[in-house]
């Protein structure tokens, strides 16, 4: 299952969500206004940025289509 790290007021974690949702990949998504999910973030990203998307062992930081199409096809 892929993971996104998100939050209700960015336009990246929009975007990144609508591309999820056009391409029909199926994604879980997690605020990172709880503190677990913020804290989650920094130990995979080493960041705070969002969107996070995780997959496989992929970790993406912010909207990047490119690299989660790469992710999907190497996780499939």
């Amino acid at each position: 299952m892929i993971k996104l790290y998100s939050s209700e007021n960015c336009i990246w974690c929009k975007k990144m969500k609508q591309y999820l949702k056009s391409k029909d990949i199926a994604f879980e998504e997690f605020n990172i206004r709880e503190p677990q999910n913020a804290e989650r973030v920094y130990q995979l990203s080493g960041q705070n940025a969002v969107p996070v998307t995780v997959i496989g062992s992929h970790v993406i930081v912010g909207f990047d289509p490119t690299a989660v199409d790469r992710a999907v096809e190497k996780s499939s």
